[in-house]
């Protein structure tokens, strides 16, 4: 079953000197028979990313099917 992980537009994060921000958000991974299954996986698993505000409407969330989830620590 493929592996995909999400992000989203939305939000900001703070630089280690205390700036904003303005990136991308990691969601998470999650697997799926397709995306919008595996995005269902990751809410199902995740509740705090709707109770956190983030939009999970259709074109809210990107999708991108991992090539290989072998994990390298660098």
């Amino acid at each position: 079953m493929p592996t995909f992980i999400f992000y989203t537009l939305e939000g900001h994060t703070e630089a280690p000197d205390g700036r904003r921000v303005e990136n991308c958000q990691l969601l998470g991974e999650a697997c799926g028979g397709d995306a919008s299954l595996a995005l269902a996986n990751l809410l199902d698993e995740n509740p705090w990313i709707v109770e956190h505000g983030f939009s999970v409407g259709k074109g809210e969330i990107i999708a991108r099917e991992l090539s290989d989830t072998k994990r390298h620590l660098l």
